[in-house]
């Protein structure tokens, strides 16, 4: 009897744990099909997912759940879409969740821009921005996701146009004399594109790709342009001097518009041929905002003691406007590139006790242009807090017309049409979103 019994206890155990082993073990398929590529789709407060294939169609495997779940899908460009799947549903062997993925529209309404606070213009919670740009046919972003990078067209109502998947290699977007804008690598480039049906923005398209060198041969010299002048660009004796050069439409010889020197930097350069470094001097590194503002990409090699001057001439109204730091001058010049007139400005230097002008250590050498109203805005930095000033071409001055309490080192700054859009972090992920506020 006692050897039975003791069969007995085996056997139960036995089925117990094979019980048990069946319960943990037991496998959940959720799948369907969402009609778009790249979804991610997740389990809320987990690290489980997946995303869609090429199809739209997706699988996900869930073991030994016993609790009620909620998926989120999410994609660039769409409404994110919550779904609840109870523990008596879990206990399927499969589940089919298929439905459409709705594309996102932003209102006005829903968006609301304040004149004296930012306010979130695009987010998505599992995409965090890249960098953006923009010209007369809307914003374009490059959002930053697991499942890869995509590259979307907004209208300034902030409607999503177009959606395009990208290899994340693809991290710059670079806007070019004539207002086309191209997506960069650290390797090649493409120009982007649209199918137009009438005046209506179909989708996106990359074409004339290069190699990223054969693009700054071709674009990187390239400062401003009228209907009847190109203007270039070139930078001499370790960056200190910078020549402006214009050629008439269709006239291979070029004319000297401007040189513009700073004779400190000259004077330091000549001291160090002569004499040597005094000490280790930092290398300058070529930043984003200075090649995307003014020379596409200055030869930083050469470097090594001081950085170039800013000094950037900028295209509005077929007119060239030349801001002239080293020599205290907003230099206006017609479609021609005819002298219109000059005007002195020191928005960008203060006095201390012995007379002497220097520079304000505020001002982030950086110069905005609204090319839709033709205005332009000097950028300051205090603490971290960006201050944007609107420059009076007239009288050289400026006045305050936002200051961006609450968020600090924004990135990328850029106004259009009365508005400044940046670059900054939102939610608890810390993903970067794009603001915007009404400056006018």
């Amino acid at each position: 009897m006692k050897h039975k019994n003791h069969i007995c206890i085996l056997l139960m155990v036995a089925c117990l744990t094979t019980s048990l082993s069946a319960s943990a073990q037991h496998k959940t398929v959720v799948y369907g099909s969402l009609g778009v590529s790249n979804v991610n789709i997740g389990i809320v407060n987990t690290k489980r997912g997946t995303c869609t294939n090429a199809k739209g169609h997706y699988a996900l495997s869930l073991y030994g759940r016993t609790k009620d779940i909620k998926l989120y899908y999410s994609c660039i460009g769409y409404q994110d879409t919550l779904v609840n799947l109870t523990s008596k549903q879990l206990q399927r062997d499969s589940i089919n969740i298929s439905f459409k993925m709705l594309p996102k529209s932003y209102a006005l309404s829903e968006v609301t821009v304040s004149e004296n606070k930012p306010e979130i213009a695009y987010h998505e919670k599992m995409v965090s921005l890249v960098t953006y740009e923009i010209n007369e046919m809307g914003i374009y972003l490059i959002g930053y996701r697991q499942s890869g990078n995509a590259l979307l067209h907004l209208s300034f109502d902030l409607d999503t146009l177009s959606v395009l998947p990208i290899a994340k290699k693809y991290d710059r977007l670079y806007k070019d004399v004539f207002g086309q804008i191209h997506l960069m690598s650290y390797d090649s480039t493409y120009q982007i594109g649209h199918r137009q049906l009438g005046n209506t923005f179909l989708d996106m398209e990359l074409f004339y790709g290069m190699t990223i060198d054969d693009f700054f041969y071709i674009m990187g010299d390239n400062a401003a342009v009228t209907d009847s002048v190109f203007v270039i660009a070139t930078y001499g004796q370790g960056g200190q001097e910078l020549y402006y050069h214009y050629f008439n439409r269709g006239n291979p010889n070029g004319h000297l518009l401007e040189y513009v020197f700073d004779q400190i930097g000259l004077d330091y350069i000549e001291n160090m041929r002569k004499f040597g470094a005094f000490g280790i001097m930092p290398t300058f590194a070529t930043s984003s905002s200075h090649y995307a503002n003014f020379i596409m990409r200055p030869d930083s090699k050469s470097w090594t003691s001081t950085p170039p001057i800013y000094d950037p001439l900028f295209s509005a109204g077929n007119a060239l406007f030349l801001f002239n730091f080293e020599a205290d001058k907003i230099e206006h010049f017609d479609s021609k590139a005819q002298m219109i007139e000059k005007t002195s400005m020191k928005f960008h230097r203060y006095k201390k006790w012995n007379g002497k002008w220097l520079m304000k250590d505020g001002w982030k050498k950086q110069v905005l242009v609204d090319m839709t109203r033709k205005e332009f805005y000097a950028v300051f930095e205090n603490e971290g807090v960006m201050s944007i000033s609107k420059i009076d071409l007239k009288t050289g001055q400026t006045k305050v017309v936002a200051t961006l309490s609450g968020f600090q080192f924004v990135q990328l700054p850029m106004v259009n049409d009365g508005t400044l859009y940046f670059l900054y972090h939102a939610g608890p992920t810390h993903s970067k979103a794009l603001y915007r506020m009404r400056i006018d």
